[in-house]
């Protein structure tokens, strides 16, 4: 299972030491590769990113 730390000075949750921005950063980057690296959809990749992750943190909190 993984460690859940909070920040109570900026709310940030930490998994195994990396931020949820960093988690979002890197499934972005692995959306974007998987697509065959097309630049364009940096956008849509990020937000898919961001609720795949925010939905995965979820499950594990509660």
């Amino acid at each position: 299972m993984a460690t859940k730390i909070r920040s109570k000075k900026k709310g940030l949750a930490l998994i195994f030491g990396e931020s949820i921005t960093d988690k979002i950063r890197r499934r972005a980057q692995e959306l974007y590769e998987k697509k065959g690296s097309v630049p364009g959809n940096d956008w849509a990749d990020w937000f898919e990113a961001e609720r795949q992750v925010k939905s995965e943190l979820n499950k594990n909190i509660f």
